[in-house]
C-alpha cells in the first residue's frame, strides 16, 4: 500500500512537471501493481480459509470413523 502511494505521488509529480502522459503511465503501472498484491493477498487468503476448511474436515471424518469403528467393536 505505502509503494503504490509513492508511485502514486512520483506519477502527480512526474505528470505535472513532464507532462500528463508519462504521469499517467507511472500511476497505471501503481494502480496495477497494487491490484496484483491484492489478488495475491486475497488468493493466501482463500488458500488458508480452504486448508483449515479441509483440516476440520479432515478430523470430524476421523472422529466419525473412530467412533463407528469403536461402535461395532
Amino acid at each position: 500500500m505505502k509503494l503504490a502511494i509513492l508511485t502514486l505521488a512520483l506519477g502527480i509529480i512526474l505528470g505535472l512537471t513532464l507532462g500528463v502522459p508519462l504521469g499517467r503511465r507511472v500511476e497505471r503501472v501503481a494502480w496495477h501493481a497494487d491490484a496484483a498484491i491484492t489478488r495475491a493477498r486475497v488468493t493466501g487468503w482463500l488458500i488458508r480459509d480452504l486448508a483449515g476448511y479441509a483440516t476440520a474436515t479432515a478430523g470430524t471424518v476421523a472422529v466419525a470413523v473412530f467412533v463407528v469403528w469403536a461402535l461395532a467393536r
